[in-house]
């Protein structure tokens, strides 16, 4: 504080909370001469953005004070400034006490992630393909239908992924369906990563890519395998039927009725047994992939290509696994670690001053200053000049730095803050006679 014979000036220059490198000003000047106070409060060389008020100090009705812990710029900002405000806070306290919370958010929600879940669950339904009984595989049997339906759409579902996952890494580049939006680096999954990001190191684009292309071949080969392998494993038997009656009884057999069956169309039809006698019933079964030599039985011989398809299923999963760690190492290092877009704002210590004042139209004034200043000698100056009296108030701050200055009260109150009264001294030498109520 800079003080003169009949003015006062406090000076309180803090950082910006939203905006990087800026500080902000605030000055109170308090003319005792013409009985009034300035405030003013403006952005470090931003003078046409000034903000701030003159004020007589006879309007004045009561001055409080409150000593703070925080940022000062947050008792000026808006609503909308103040959420935005909040949200770089959470920002901050994530990155100082939870950088695992966030890194799992960052690795886990994006395009690569789905990609290795298909490639698994695709490995794992190859597996499923080869039928079972109870802990071993039993080759008797032929491949399972279901499995190898659900192989081939997830092959598909797979390359889709794996193509999205290198349009998002940079490695696949379409001039036609590209936004220039989508070229920013973000957390999202449907904004393309910048190469900070996915070109980290030399070897990560390159290894990535390669992963990719084997991943799309290899589901093309499957989607072609499956159904392949289901046209293999299956066989049509073929039996001749007929319907005989019964010796004695004059009932003609009909296909479709009790146990006379001349085959699906025939049954359908429900023609007589003497037409539908010369008609093959023919079944579709499957093949067993395994026979016992010598059985006359025939093999499919489908379980070789659907063994490979297991086996390299499996192997692009755990190639796919590794070039997930390796993304995944790159975004926690580019996002998680980095600090270039946090505006981190040092808590300081510093007094809330609200000013209220006799006519409603006025409003309450509300500003800060350093909490090196004497908050009581300010609200003494900003207080009008009271009439001379033999008693004064004298009052005792809490620990919470949290006072109310109000003229006229006297005598003892035993409420709160404990307040008793004193004689009030006079003017000492070489003072202006500018007498004003003291708040010991």
């Amino acid at each position: 504080m800079a003080k003169a014979a009949l003015e006062d000036l406090y000076g309180f220059v803090y950082s910006d909370g939203l905006r990087q490198g800026v500080h902000i000003t605030e000055q109170l000047r308090v003319d005792r001469l013409s009985g009034r106070f300035t405030w003013s409060r403006a952005r470090q060389n931003e003078a046409a953005k000034l903000q701030g008020s003159s004020y007589l100090i006879s309007q004045v009705s009561s001055v409080r004070f409150t000593t703070r812990l925080g940022d000062p710029n947050c008792e000026f900002l808006s609503a909308a400034q103040k959420q935005i405000h909040k949200q770089r806070q959470l920002r901050s306290w994530l990155k100082s006490h939870a950088p695992v919370i966030l890194g799992l958010i960052v690795m886990i929600f994006n395009v690569v992630t789905l990609t290795l879940i298909l490639a698994a669950c695709l490995a794992h339904t190859m597996w499923l393909v080869f039928p079972r009984a109870g802990e071993h595989f039993d080759m008797s049997q032929g491949p399972d239908t279901e499995a190898l339906g659900a192989a081939s759409t997830l092959s598909v579902l797979t390359a889709l992924c794996a193509i999205v996952t290198g349009w998002w890494l940079g490695i696949f580049r379409c001039r036609c369906c590209g936004f220039n939006a989508f070229h920013m680096d973000s957390l999202g999954v449907a904004e393309r990563l910048s190469d900070k990001i996915a070109a980290r190191c030399r070897i990560q684009r390159p290894i990535t890519g390669a992963v990719l292309v084997v991943c799309i071949m290899w589901c093309f080969f499957l989607v072609i395998l499956c159904p392949v392998a289901y046209g293999l494993s299956r066989k049509t038997l073929c039996d001749s039927g007929s319907c005989t009656a019964d010796p004695g009884s004059p009932l003609l057999p009909t296909c479709g009725v009790g146990n006379c069956s001349c085959g699906g169309l025939a049954d359908l039809a429900c023609v007589s047994a003497t037409t539908g006698q010369d008609l093959n019933i023919c079944q579709n079964v499957k093949q067993p992939m395994c026979t016992v030599e010598g059985s006359g039985q025939t093999a499919s011989g489908v379980q070789l290509p659907l063994l490979a398809a297991a086996v390299g299923s499996t192997a692009l999963a755990i190639l796919l696994g590794l070039v997930w760690l390796l993304n995944a190492w790159a975004m926690y290092a580019g996002w998680v670690r980095s600090d270039r877009d946090l505006v981190l704002v040092p808590q300081i210590m510093y007094h809330r001053f609200a000013v209220n004042f006799r006519s409603r139209n006025e409003g309450k004034l509300v500003f800060t200053l350093s909490a090196e200043d004497d908050p009581l000698a300010i609200a003494a100056a900003l207080m009008p000049r009271g009439q001379r009296t033999s008693l004064a108030v004298m009052y005792q701050a809490p620990e919470t730095m949290i006072g109310t200055y109000m003229p006229g009260a006297q005598g003892v109150m035993t409420s709160g803050s404990e307040w008793a009264a004193t004689g009030y001294s006079p003017t000492t030498a070489g003072d202006t006679g500018y007498t004003e109520p003291r708040w010991c």
